[in-house]
Protein backbone atom coordinates (compact mmCIF):
# COMPACT_ATOMS: atom_id res chain seq x y z
CA UNK A 1 0.00 0.00 0.00
CA UNK A 2 1.40 3.37 -1.00
CA UNK A 3 0.25 5.66 1.80
CA UNK A 4 1.81 8.79 0.29
CA UNK A 5 -0.01 8.24 -3.01
CA UNK A 6 -3.31 7.65 -1.23
CA UNK A 7 -2.94 10.86 0.78
CA UNK A 8 -1.80 12.80 -2.30
CA UNK A 9 -4.80 11.57 -4.28
CA UNK A 10 -7.18 12.68 -1.53
CA UNK A 11 -5.48 16.06 -1.15
CA UNK A 12 -5.50 16.63 -4.91
CA UNK A 13 -9.30 16.83 -4.78
CA UNK A 14 -8.94 20.04 -2.73
CA UNK A 15 -5.58 21.66 -3.53
CA UNK A 16 -2.90 21.78 -6.22
CA UNK A 17 -0.35 19.16 -5.24
CA UNK A 18 1.96 19.48 -8.23
CA UNK A 19 4.89 20.65 -6.07
CA UNK A 20 3.84 19.05 -2.79
CA UNK A 21 6.59 18.34 -0.25
CA UNK A 22 6.32 16.62 3.14
CA UNK A 23 7.36 19.84 4.87
CA UNK A 24 4.54 21.88 3.31
CA UNK A 25 2.06 23.38 5.75
CA UNK A 26 -1.45 22.12 5.07
CA UNK A 27 -2.91 25.52 5.88
CA UNK A 28 -0.38 27.05 3.49
CA UNK A 29 -1.79 24.82 0.77
CA UNK A 30 -5.20 26.34 1.38
CA UNK A 31 -6.74 23.73 3.68
CA UNK A 32 -8.74 25.15 6.55
CA UNK A 33 -9.58 23.13 9.66
CA UNK A 34 -12.80 21.76 8.17
CA UNK A 35 -10.97 20.65 5.01
CA UNK A 36 -8.37 18.91 7.15
CA UNK A 37 -11.00 17.02 9.13
CA UNK A 38 -12.72 15.97 5.91
CA UNK A 39 -9.43 14.75 4.40
CA UNK A 40 -8.58 12.84 7.59
CA UNK A 41 -12.03 11.19 7.55
CA UNK A 42 -11.48 10.16 3.94
CA UNK A 43 -8.07 8.73 4.89
CA UNK A 44 -9.69 6.78 7.74
CA UNK A 45 -12.25 5.32 5.36
CA UNK A 46 -9.73 4.56 2.61
CA UNK A 47 -7.14 2.93 4.89
CA UNK A 48 -9.41 1.43 7.56
CA UNK A 49 -7.84 3.31 10.47
CA UNK A 50 -9.11 5.82 13.05
CA UNK A 51 -7.80 9.12 14.36
CA UNK A 52 -8.98 10.92 17.44
CA UNK A 53 -9.61 14.66 17.43
CA UNK A 54 -6.41 15.37 19.39
CA UNK A 55 -4.32 13.61 16.75
CA UNK A 56 -5.98 15.54 13.94
CA UNK A 57 -5.45 18.85 15.74
CA UNK A 58 -1.69 18.13 15.94
CA UNK A 59 -1.31 17.67 12.17
CA UNK A 60 0.34 20.67 10.49
CA UNK A 61 2.26 19.29 7.48
CA UNK A 62 1.98 16.49 4.95
CA UNK A 63 4.82 14.79 6.81
CA UNK A 64 2.78 14.90 10.03
CA UNK A 65 -0.12 13.21 8.26
CA UNK A 66 2.13 10.49 6.86
CA UNK A 67 3.79 9.83 10.25
CA UNK A 68 0.41 9.61 11.95
CA UNK A 69 -0.88 7.15 9.37
CA UNK A 70 2.26 5.02 9.59
CA UNK A 71 1.91 4.87 13.39
CA UNK A 72 -1.63 3.54 12.95
CA UNK A 73 -0.96 0.86 10.33
CA UNK A 74 2.09 -0.74 11.96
Amino acid sequence: MDVKKTVSDLLSKRVDISNLKETDSLSGLGLDSLDLVEVMLEIEEELGIEFDSDEISQVATLGDVLKLIESKIK
